[in-house]
């Protein structure tokens, strides 16, 4: 047994690991911030995404990762907020991963983390590009519907 430890020990002294943070969303011009939860730093960031041809862009932002959706799939999201909550609601499963919807470039699935179901909105075609938002995120967001709808239909025009 002493010979595993000291084996761990050498494997563990050779292997550093760096945090390789993703790359910061692009700057949007006359752009709007929610807040969904200022103590864990989840924000939903809409305006106009001048590296995107000028189209509406929204910003999921935690305080390490952020995902970049269209507002089409941001309005696919809150049609399904119904059946989203009474997922997240329910008791935690703790190897149960629900897909909610997915498309070629987004997937909305649950997971389990920290004992608490939380839904899982990841870009499909960057790496470490997602988020994860809780109840409480959740409850905040499907608030702040109305607000959002109307801001994301003000910068369209």
């Amino acid at each position: 047994m002493a010979g595993s430890i000291g084996n761990m020990t050498e494997v563990s002294q050779k292997k550093n690991f760096a945090y390789v943070p993703p790359s910061p969303p692009a700057n949007l011009i006359e752009s709007s911030t929610y807040t969904l939860d200022f103590v864990t730093r989840k924000f939903i960031h809409i305006g106009i995404d001048p590296t995107e041809n000028f189209q509406v862009a929204v910003h999921l932002i935690t305080s390490s990762r952020h995902v970049k959706i269209t507002p089409d799939f941001l309005k696919r999201i809150f049609s399904m907020m119904g059946n989203i909550l009474s997922f997240i609601l329910d008791t935690p499963r703790t190897n149960k991963r629900i897909t909610f919807l997915e498309t070629d470039l987004f997937l909305i699935s649950s997971m389990v983390y920290k004992g608490e179901n939380n839904l899982v909105v990841e870009c499909k075609n960057k790496s470490e590009c997602r988020v994860l938002l809780n109840r409480a995120d959740l409850i905040e967001l499907n608030k702040l519907e109305w607000c959002i709808s109307k801001t994301i239909i003000q910068k369209s025009v």
